[in-house]
């Protein structure tokens, strides 16, 4: 275990109290609408550029979906790591931990591992566990994603990208066997699998989602190819939930795959405005509601 990872999660001691989480929610959601704010005004876009039944269906589906899945990501790493929590804190988890990636450290593991660990696992177990849909997240998106970019006219790119979804994926199968439950391990590597594959699928039709609103049509595969943006982001780990540098990777990977560089930067911004106004409206609606899930 890394030392200073060890030394962050030393400094906790008990559960926070109650009154703590849920101001701890409120200054989640008050960040999330300050970095939509920025990704809009980064974008260019205005009002009159957009069709906003696209908008709608990612902001009333694909983003609480992205949402219940990182919630099915927790629960599966808590399986790995012999846990079985409840789905109201489960979803509690997902939005304070996709909150903690604008943190400039990777604040979405520092969650999960902290969550696991305040649930009864050792710190060790908690980020193997945690690691283990990580990683097979890496390896979904690298393979698929990967072969999309191949088919879209990149084929060293892509042969690049799906190596390291293999290299991924040895990781993830390496430390799900070490870690994971004897009892009911085919089914939750199946469950794993699904989680994150279903990740990916949302993921591009948010992107899909995005450009349409744009006025631009693109192809599934594309949709796929720049979902490995997102991959990569959270692979470099370090900056403050891959702010700017996500929608740079998507700018860049536009041209490779037949998209205008313009269009590649605005849905990206496009995506993130999206993602994060609705992420602030979930933390909100937690903090008020729920203020005693997360213990």
């Amino acid at each position: 275990m890394p030392t200073a990872l060890r030394r962050l999660l030393d400094q906790r001691a008990e559960p926070l109290p109650p009154g703590l989480r849920r101001t701890l929610l409120l200054v989640a959601g008050l960040g999330v609408v300050v970095a939509s704010i920025w990704a809009w005004r980064s974008s260019g876009l205005t009002l009159d550029d957009l069709e906003w039944l696209p908008i709608a269906v990612a902001f009333l589906v694909a983003a609480p979906a992205s949402l219940a899945l990182k919630a099915a990501e927790f629960r599966v790493a808590a399986r790995v790591a012999g846990q079985r929590p409840p789905w109201p804190r489960s979803l509690e988890v997902a939005v304070v931990s996709s909150a903690a990636n604008l943190l400039p450290l990777p604040g979405s593991l520092l969650v999960t591992v902290r969550s696991l660990s305040e649930d009864g696992s050792s710190y060790g177990r908690a980020i193997a566990s945690s690691a283990v849909p990580g990683l097979a997240w890496l390896a979904v998106t690298g393979l698929v994603g990967g072969a999309a970019i191949t088919v879209e006219g990149a084929p060293v790119l892509g042969v690049a990208v799906i190596a390291a979804g293999v290299a991924a994926g040895g990781g993830a199968a390496a430390l799900f066997r070490s870690n994971a439950p004897e009892e009911g391990r085919a089914g939750l590597a199946a469950a794993i699998v699904v989680v994150e594959a279903g990740w990916l699928a949302v993921s591009a039709c948010r992107l899909g989602l995005a450009v349409s609103a744009l006025g631009v049509s693109i192809e599934p595969t594309q949709a796929l190819a720049l979902s490995v943006a997102g991959a990569l982001t959270v692979a470099i780990g370090f900056f403050p939930g891959g702010l700017g540098v996500r929608e740079g990777l998507i700018a860049a990977l536009a041209p490779l795959i037949g998209l205008p560089l313009d269009t590649g930067v605005l849905l990206g911004s496009l995506d993130r405005v999206i993602w994060l106004a609705f992420l602030s409206l979930a933390a909100g609606l937690l903090a008020g509601v729920r203020p005693r899930t997360v213990r």
